[in-house]
């Protein structure tokens, strides 16, 4: 009977210990995760590969983000135990509490931001165009985009990305860097240029970069949906005759002050990407084309047009030779446009 009244007083003892541990931890872990931090509005921060959460906690300390950095490393232990902190930048938004902070730094789907690239947008446009919606460094995006080794990783061939930064919405996770935006981008671009495509680019005697080139040419010229298979045509047979291709959007890349109204000098700008000075395709891409300009690099219109000049109204007047496109012009210049 003793021992029964014994073992029953230990396990009451006993649970009486555990909930009150449990209380303790509980408490404990709210005070922490509750614990008030200088208010964050919206700022950034960047984790460094291979940062322990020490070096994190000392980190957001310089910043001024929080004032005890072992309170930080705990309330990382309380909310994710032993998961790390994975390197990149981080988008913070109206953080007030410890627990909020460990957990912006850890939810990737925390503050991830929708980011919508339009067509005909070179890559140093996008690496600006994102900056100003996801902390990243536009220098060291348009740096990668030139890396030679990098770009040869994402199995590139080509000197540059310029051109396989598919325009498109992307849904960029909160903790991503440069590098992990353009494979992003990248793999997007490979998806649209499909078998299909590239098989009707090569019976026009197009490589993958050409197509590319070319749709990016098309993309720059072309303002009217319908004319996108008409400035296709023009380019297609321009380099079948073996004609400078004489496009303005890739004058436009080659100016070091772009974009702006070209003037006259411009079209004699030195440069290796100027079709009014060098026959055939430019040495690579000059835009971000999207799917339709890809699409129409490689189903040119049947027609035989070899000019085309701006109408004025957004789209342009097309002509089969220089005679006409001459006589189309002064009638642009009396004012007798379409």
């Amino acid at each position: 009977m003793r021992g029964d009244k014994f073992n029953n007083s230990w396990s009451k003892w006993l649970a009486a210990l555990i909930l009150t541990a449990t209380i303790t931890f509980l408490a404990f872990r709210f005070l922490l995760l509750s614990w008030s931090i200088p208010v964050i509005f919206r700022d950034q921060v960047t984790i460094p590969e291979g940062a322990s959460a020490y070096k994190v906690a000392q980190l957001l300390q310089d910043r001024g983000f929080i004032r005890n950095r072992g309170a930080f490393v705990n309330a990382m232990r309380l909310r994710f135990g032993g998961r790390s902190l994975r390197p990149g930048n981080f988008l913070l938004m109206n953080v007030r509490n410890m627990g909020d902070l460990v957990s912006q730094l850890v939810d990737h789907r925390r503050n991830q931001v929708w980011v919508t690239i339009h067509e005909g947008l070179t890559s140093r446009e996008i690496a600006k165009f994102i900056a100003a919606k996801y902390p990243i460094s536009p220098a060291r995006f348009i740096a990668l985009t030139e890396d030679t080794a990098f770009v040869s990783r994402l199995g590139i061939e080509a000197k540059t990305l310029e051109g396989y930064l598919f325009p498109d919405t992307y849904l960029i996770p909160n903790g991503s860097n440069e590098e992990s935006i353009l494979e992003l981008l990248v793999e997007r671009n490979r998806q649209q240029l499909t078998d299909d495509i590239i098989a009707r680019g090569s019976t026009l005697g197009l490589t993958d970069l050409d197509i590319l080139i070319l749709a990016s040419i098309i993309e720059g010229e072309a303002r009217i949906d319908s004319e996108r298979v008409l400035v296709s045509a023009v380019y297609h047979n321009r380099l079948k005759r073996g004609m400078r291709l004489q496009a303005d959007a890739t004058v436009q890349y080659a100016i070091p002050d772009s974009p702006r109204r070209l003037l006259y000098r411009d079209y004699k700008y030195p440069s290796e990407y100027n079709t009014y000075l060098h026959r055939g395709l430019p040495p690579g891409p000059v835009n971000s084309p999207g799917l339709a300009a890809i699409q129409a690099a490689v189903e040119p219109a049947a027609v035989d047009f070899l000019y085309y000049v701006a109408d004025g109204q957004g789209g342009h007047i097309f002509s089969k030779n220089l005679k006409d496109h001459q006589k189309a012009i002064r009638a642009l210049r009396r004012g007798k446009g379409r």
